[in-house]
């Protein structure tokens, strides 16, 4: 994983415009998103949250202030709407899960 620090705000405007761990942007449309989401679910056949319970989540993510960029976690460098969609995920806020 990357050292330099990450910086950012919650409504999306980046001070760095880097992945935590790579060169690509931290920006990802939504039909890169759902792409992506796809290929992993045909990997793994995850089980999903229900969409009430994603909704709740992302909703969480977005009021947090280790929500970075609009899309990723500083905690686990994740994009979130990836992630609060599979049902064994959990917030990995280091003081404990808020989801």
């Amino acid at each position: 994983m990357n050292s330099r620090p990450m910086t950012g705000t919650n409504d999306g405007r980046a001070e760095t415009p880097e992945c935590k761990g790579c060169s690509a942007s931290v920006h990802v449309a939504p039909e890169k998103m759902a792409g992506r989401f796809g290929e992993t679910n045909r990997v793994r056949a995850a089980e999903l949250a229900t969409e009430a319970e994603y909704a709740r989540r992302l909703a969480v993510c977005r009021g947090c202030e280790s929500f970075q960029f609009g899309t990723t976690c500083r905690w686990c460098g994740c994009l979130m709407e990836l992630k609060a969609k599979l049902a064994a995920a959990r917030c990995p806020a280091p003081e404990g899960s808020r989801w």
